[in-house]
């Protein structure tokens, strides 16, 4: 028995979750695939399955020797690939997840650029402001943008810093008066982001001091755009992502505010299942987005 068409065969079983189901995949018989993972069982004495009537579902061993075995398949393919096509030869898909601002505004030219230099790679881009977890979703990698990913089970990979700014339109500057304190925070309109942890309130710094600030939020909202929208309107202050309001910043249509109690910078990161982390495919496209954005405030030069 090949071995190497063994493992390839436990782990469709495994991805599939049905041995009728993979082996229409592969276009075998249920018994061929059968004895195919019976082998690598008696070879590498150990259970993979627990096997039902009904059902099939990995034993801890068989999950154990699922993840190290699959970003060595992975691996394989990409490599046998570039041998036999080249450097240009890299195939296959990768499913991304990001939010939907910095998706459409920073991570769609970048997977574009990509796309034009990997031609074989196909992108699935799901952008979406729901955190949406990596592994039942099955994305391949997923941008996050916040605190680090406190996951174990998830590899983490920081691409870069964004800051913060609290903006606000000239009109509504000229109508309100220019704050010199945030205590004027608790009275002045303010847009709010609706997933922001601790309700009506931000957190800012002061000369490298922590400080929790109420605000009188009028609007909350869990897409930027929505609120960069209701600043240049005038509808109140906004504190939002430069990667989000860099634009308007250089432009002069919102003006940044209390710039001595800007909050911590927000960390972009790019996370993955570790069964993904040996795919040559993945590999270059972490590397591709880190250089996309390494040292970038996302500021345009004035």
């Amino acid at each position: 028995m090949d071995k190497l068409t063994a493992m390839r065969a436990f782990v469709t079983v495994a991805d599939q979750g049905s041995f009728a189901a993979a082996a229409r995949l592969l276009g075998l018989s249920r018994s061929q695939l059968n004895r195919q993972v019976l082998w690598l069982e008696d070879h590498l004495q150990v259970t993979l399955f627990n096997r039902t009537t009904r059902r099939v579902s990995l034993t801890h061993t068989g999950l154990a020797y699922l993840e190290n075995i699959v970003p060595l398949l992975d691996n394989l393919h990409d490599t046998e690939t570039q041998l036999l096509q080249g450097n240009t030869g890299l195939r296959g898909v990768i499913k991304v997840n990001a939010p939907m601002s910095f998706g459409l505004s920073h991570l769609t030219p970048a997977v574009l650029a990509f796309m034009r230099q990997y031609p074989d790679i196909r992108i699935q881009l799901e952008l979406s402001d729901e955190k949406r977890d990596p592994l039942s979703n099955q994305f391949d990698v997923t941008l996050r943008i916040g605190l680090p990913e406190t996951n174990p089970a998830l590899i983490e990979h920081d691409i870069t810093y964004t800051s913060r700014r609290m903006v606000a339109s000239p009109a509504f500057l000229t109508r309100y008066g220019k704050p010199v304190e945030p205590s004027q925070l608790t009275k002045l309109p303010c847009l709010q982001y609706g997933n922001l942890l601790h309700g009506n309130y931000w957190d800012l710094m002061h000369q490298r001091t922590p400080m929790r600030v109420k605000i009188n939020g009028v609007l909350s909202s869990n897409n930027g755009d929505v609120l960069k929208h209701a600043a240049l309107k005038g509808q109140g202050i906004a504190l939002l992502p430069t990667f989000i309001v860099g634009d308007a910043i250089a432009n002069g249509t919102l003006v940044p505010i209390l710039e001595a109690y800007q909050p911590d910078k927000l960390l972009i990161s790019l996370i993955y299942p570790p069964n993904r982390h040996m795919a040559m495919r993945l590999s270059v496209f972490v590397k591709f987005i880190q250089d996309a954005f390494e040292d970038n405030d996302f500021i345009p030069a004035l």
